[in-house]
């Protein structure tokens, strides 16, 4: 789909190249024919064709990832990638965006505004769908160099773009937008600022099935077929394809090519492959490319095929696998939870290589192999009987074991607890008398253990929370019963505890008073003592006539400060506020109202400059000040009459 003669003479139309970035990476075109546009569309009509573009071109990244996954239907797909743009080459990205708009309102005048940034957003998919991928795929053994390739092509109605920190929000230089082309909320910052910043290619899946598409590939996948990517100018990147279920797809070889001649690949370079817990073959690769080697050409080639190995052995079960009907626990909330780690599948199954273990269970049931090779499994329903077998890199396959997969232990409890708090746990059927062990955890944190043996009923245990924060914690359970795997599992019930505000006290001088001047009469200093009974970390702050500073000692349990009133407008009292503040955001504060040096307190503390104070701890109002004030106001007033 071309684009509209409308969207080609937007006036925002150029601002949108530098969102094609997650498309263009994959191609390619004539630096000189790239200026040529550009000039003409920023500076004349704007009239752009978005396929003469390509990201790096344009702009510099630090790292990308981009993750292609086929439908079922081998023609189609999701494309989505990050982009990653950091400190000096964010400046430059910002910068080469504003230069694209030269000649439209609010272009090109060293200010990139947000209501630039959501023209990206809105017509941006309309640009990529005009794009090459420089992906694709033929089928046949070992395809290399110009053959006629079965390219990926986009699919507009599936693409989305977003961005993070592009023009970041309450930055110290933002400005409203200057000019009447500016929308009523529209912000701007300079260009050169450094602020790291995101793009995003995103998947739109409410309006559509796919975002990539290409002639179906006729064997599906189940015979032999080249993918090829064109990496040129992917200065650094992490690319990831997953193809659907095939049974004994594999990667057979893999080249690089620079300018037509093959490489000797290091194993960085190498793709890798795993196979998912449904079946499916993931495989990855890193690529990189230095700009000083433009316009050399880069292309990597990797074969697939489904053909039986020569001589291979199948993973085979060892002794102490988990036999036919053995419980594996799992903690079952309804989301994607852990099954099996990958060092219990290692130790379950031997092959002379790497294995996977693919599973099938009931209608609902899903199952996936994480980064780390865990079996992550997404259970619909209280318990599933679920069929699992090892395989190995060649595809190869180990008979298949069946096993009942469930919570064994239901745990309830929830709410906001100071000292201590009850879990009830209630066994279930999968399993006979467990033994239960729980402990609080929270980050490192973690309380004592509770336990209870041959769990037969329905059991309260109480949780001691010494050793844990204010805030949110969850419940580590430990269970080992006859016919099931031990079980090591985390549950979130909805716990906290409840944290106590600190304390803070302000100490008198010898003279009586809450603090002294210096000679200057513009500096108050003052000092005290905190208590903060979690043992949390805290941080003060000090405000006086509106100022406001965190420039407090703190040594151990003491505190002290000065505090300057030389920006005060006015000097007949001083109101100064100290709070400290907990880790969980509990507050304590003291107010000190103290008379300039010479200032007369009627007769209530003896000297000029007298001083009286307030504790305001644990977040509750002070009751003593607005005696205070009446105080301050009446000598205020004695003074004056005098």
């Amino acid at each position: 789909m071309g684009m509209s003669s409308e969207l080609k003479k937007s006036p925002l139309w150029g601002f949108l190249l530098v969102a094609i970035m997650l498309a263009s990476s994959f191609w390619s075109p004539d630096l000189a024919e790239v200026g040529e546009v550009a000039n003409a569309g920023g500076r004349q009509s704007l009239e752009v064709d978005c396929s003469n573009y390509s990201f790096e071109e344009l702009f510099v990244y630090d790292y990308a990832t981009y993750d292609l996954d086929f439908n079922t239907d081998w023609q189609s797909g999701w494309l989505t990638a990050s982009a990653f743009v950091n400190d000096s080459n964010a400046a430059s990205v910002r910068t080469d965006l504003e230069g694209l708009l030269e000649g439209v309102p609010g272009g090109n005048n060293s200010w990139l505004s947000t209501d630039e940034r959501e023209a990206v957003r809105q017509i941006g998919p309309d640009c990529i769908e005009d794009m090459v991928t420089k992906l694709g795929l033929r089928e046949g053994m070992s395809h290399r160099g110009g053959v006629d390739w079965n390219d990926l092509e986009w699919y507009g109605d599936g693409i989305k773009l977003d961005e993070n920190n592009l023009v970041p929000e309450d930055h110290p230089q933002e400005r409203n937008c200057q000019g009447a082309w500016a929308s009523t909320d529209c912000k701007e910052v300079p260009v050169e600022i450094t602020d790291n910043l995101v793009i995003y290619l995103l998947a739109d899946t409410d309006d559509s099935s796919k975002n990539i598409e290409l002639n179906q590939l006729p064997n599906h996948g189940s015979s032999n077929f080249t993918f090829a990517s064109n990496t040129t100018n992917m200065t650094k990147a992490t690319i990831t394809v997953t193809f659907p279920p095939v049974n004994g797809l594999r990667i057979v070889t893999s080249e690089l090519f620079r300018d037509g001649v093959a490489q000797t690949m290091t194993v960085d370079q190498e793709p890798t492959q795993n196979i998912g817990a449904d079946g499916s073959l993931t495989f990855a690769f890193d690529t990189t490319y230095d700009l000083v080697d433009w316009p050399l050409v880069q292309e990597l080639f990797i074969d697939f095929t489904t053909d039986p190995l020569d001589a291979n052995d199948p993973p085979e079960w060892v002794s102490s696998a988990p036999a036919n009907d053995t419980v594996i626990p799992i903690v079952n909330d309804g989301s994607q939870v852990l099954m099996l780690t990958a060092a219990q599948i290692d130790a379950f199954l031997v092959d002379e290589g790497d294995v996977q273990m693919t599973c099938t269970g009931p209608s609902g049931w899903s199952f996936q192999t994480s980064g780390d090779g865990d079996l992550m499994v997404t259970p619909n329903g209280d318990s599933g009987v679920v069929t699992c077998n090892g395989v190995d890199e060649y595809m190869q396959a180990s008979s298949d074991r069946t096993w009942n997969v469930v919570q064994p232990v239901k745990l309830s409890g929830g709410g906001d607890y100071l000292t201590s708090a009850p879990i009830t746990l209630t066994p279930t059927t999968a399993v006979s008398s467990p033994d239960v062990t729980l402990a609080g955890v929270q980050g490192s944190r973690t309380t004592a253990s509770v336990a209870t043996t041959g769990l037969s009923s329905e059991t309260m245990l109480e949780l001691d929370l010494a050793g844990l924060n204010p805030g949110a914690f969850s419940v580590q359970v430990s269970a080992t019963a006859s016919g099931m795997l031990d079980w090591i599992g985390v549950v979130d019930l909805g716990l906290s505890k409840t944290g106590q505000p600190p304390t803070i006290t302000v100490q008198k001088t010898l003279d009586g008073e809450n603090g002294t001047w210096d000679d200057s009469g513009y500096s108050f200093s003052l000092s005290g003592t905190f208590y903060e009974p979690d043992g949390e970390s805290v941080q003060f702050s000090i405000e006086v006539c509106g100022f406001s500073t965190t420039s407090v000692n703190q040594m151990g349990t003491n505190w002290e400060a000065s505090v300057s009133v030389a920006g005060c407008t006015e000097h007949d009292s001083y109101t100064i506020t100290i709070t400290v503040t907990d880790t969980t955001g509990l507050q304590a504060q003291s107010i000190v109202i103290t008379l300039p040096p010479g200032g007369d307190t009627g007769g209530s503390s003896g000297g000029g400059g007298g001083a009286m104070t307030t504790d305001d701890s644990g977040g509750l109002p002070a009751p003593g000040l607005a005696i205070s004030l009446i105080v301050v106001a009446f000598a205020a007033f004695i003074r004056r009459k005098d």
